[in-house]
């Protein structure tokens, strides 16, 4: 698979948003935007989409006959899926990140877009380390490659949860990708160092990762989890209760 090409995924994002939009409507669609635009932009043929693997359904095949998978939540489903994919030919799986997050808050009612603003936070591949930690023995397979590609992108919500205005426990309608602002390729399990902060001093426990890049203390310790099943660090000792890691 090529590196990421902007003009590509400036076409893909026009060319899908377009379709969808004159059809049915954004949003209306059991198929979400950012996972048809990033589909279209792996692969653009479209007589290649939706393709049948024995008894499983790949979101496209790729010129070289490996088989593409997007994945914009719930990895759990993949444990079951990957190692029959893995055993019938390479696979790209990619797991997008929305970098740049803008809020557009709507009325429940009559889907008017009532506010726009910017997430003060940067996301970035160590925050999907919840969704990763269901795969993390597969993340050695020779045939397996993941993709995160970085993004700017829209996020509808609607004002339908409570407290604060309806923000709280509100749904989330829909993303809409903007831009690609990167793209981070991992074939290798030496590759995952690109996740680690650059702040992460050599020896850690769970606490300074989690407050190293910013994540939950859950993210944190499936991060350190997965970090483990690569071997790219290795328990040498406690601090009270608390394990230390060393980075290999």
């Amino acid at each position: 698979m090529e590196p990421y090409q902007l003009s590509n995924f400036e076409i893909a994002l026009s060319h899908t948003l377009t379709t969808r939009t004159a059809s049915q409507g954004i949003g209306t669609l059991g198929e979400k935007s950012l996972h048809a635009v990033l589909k279209r932009y792996y692969q653009p043929d479209e007589s290649l989409h939706e393709r049948k693997v024995g008894r499983m359904t790949v979101d496209a095949v790729l010129s070289d006959g490996s088989l593409l998978e997007i994945q914009t939540r719930g990895f759990s489903s993949l444990r079951k899926k990957l190692p029959l994919l893995l055993s019938c030919s390479k696979v790209h799986l990619i797991a997008p990140v929305v970098q740049k997050k803008w809020l557009c808050w709507m009325d429940p009612y009559t889907g008017e877009v009532v506010s726009r603003r910017r997430s003060p936070k940067q996301y970035f591949p160590i925050d999907l380390s919840r969704e990763l930690s269901y795969i993390r023995q597969f993340l050695t397979h020779p045939q397996l490659t993941v993709h995160f590609p970085l993004l700017e992108a829209e996020e509808y919500r609607l004002l339908d949860g409570w407290g604060n205005e309806g923000k709280r426990g509100s749904t989330r309608y829909e993303r809409i990708p903007i831009a690609l602002l990167d793209e981070w390729v991992m074939t290798c399990p030496t590759d995952y160092r690109a996740l680690f902060p650059e702040n992460l001093p050599q020896h850690f426990t769970v606490k300074d990762l989690e407050k190293a890049a910013r994540i939950s203390n859950m993210c944190a310790y499936s991060a350190a989890a997965i970090f483990r099943e690569l071997g790219l660090i290795a328990e040498i000792g406690k601090q009270g209760r608390a394990k230390i890691y060393e980075r290999i």
